[in-house]
């Protein structure tokens, strides 16, 4: 069986952004021509299924997905694994990030598709900047709903995959975004997996991260774990880093709290297909 690529998405994928192509065309035609070769890719993210399922479409060939940062897993067009939060104990972690930080937003991603938020955004400043940068997402945007009583009603009803809660922009909500995330991985281990980035938490069900969604994947199809490349750039690829050391790539644009896990950096993704026929010559010598 062919080497396996499991690779992140923004920053990574989709490094340089590229509003209308979605993908640069250096790194799609590295993927087709490593999927044409026999290998496999797997889009894992902390994305949810629409975007991941649009990603493949523009490759173009069969990829497996690892979403919501590994809530979900699809493989050979079929989801093989889903997970959900305890809403219960959801909902206590998020009351008490609320009153100790009041975060701008809380964002939702659940199992029927939708994808809500209940924001704060007092200031009509913060209004017109997020519309701006909604609009700006072009071909990667993730549009969420505004509507406090759907988002009440998912969180006690609903099937919760992901959460992404929203501090602000500044240093000061970066701060408070940090000692935050750390808090939670603290008090809330247990029961939700958190992740920071910059003016973001990620919390996922507890025991979904990249790493053991990844495992999860390789081990369904008894794929060695020295057969996969792992690429990505931001907080949640940690995990990634340091379940598979060896073949750990992070880019080169990513914070060094993050790079310093991974063995190797790359400028580009498609820049990872040099480290491919290296091993691949090494294998035939």
């Amino acid at each position: 069986m062919g080497k396996v690529i499991a690779t992140d998405l923004d920053g990574t994928l989709f490094y340089p952004k590229k509003r209308i192509s979605m993908i640069p065309k250096d790194s799609l035609a590295f993927l087709r021509r490593h999927i044409d070769n026999g290998g496999r890719v797997v889009l894992i993210s902390g994305r949810n299924y629409e975007s991941l399922k649009k990603t493949a479409e523009r490759i173009d060939r069969p990829v497996d997905m690892i979403g919501c940062n590994s809530s979900y897993i699809v493989a050979d067009s079929r989801f093989i694994k889903k997970t959900y939060f305890d809403s219960n104990k959801l909902r206590e972690v998020l009351d008490e990030i609320e009153k100790k930080y009041s975060p701008k937003a809380f964002m939702l991603m659940s199992d029927d598709g939708q994808f809500v938020s209940r924001q704060k955004f007092k200031s009509i400043i913060y209004r017109i900047v997020y519309k701006i940068w909604l609009f700006q997402q072009g071909v990667y945007k993730e549009p969420f709903e505004v509507n406090k009583e759907k988002y009440e009603d998912i969180l006690s009803n609903g099937h919760v995959y992901k959460v992404m809660i929203f501090f602000g922009v500044g240093k000061k909500n970066v701060n408070n975004c940090k000692e935050a995330n750390k808090i939670i991985r603290e008090e809330y281990g247990n029961c939700v997996e958190s992740s920071w980035s910059n003016e973001f938490i990620e919390l996922s069900p507890h025991g979904c991260s990249k790493s053991e969604g990844l495992k999860y994947y390789l081990d369904y199809f008894k794929i060695n774990h020295s057969d996969v490349y792992v690429v990505g750039d931001s907080g949640n690829d940690i995990s990634m880093f340091t379940a598979f050391p060896e073949r750990s790539f992070c880019m080169s644009h990513a914070s060094l709290s993050v790079s310093k896990y991974a063995k190797h950096t790359l400028k580009r993704f498609a820049d990872l297909e040099n480290y491919i026929d290296i091993e691949r010559n090494k294998e035939n010598e």
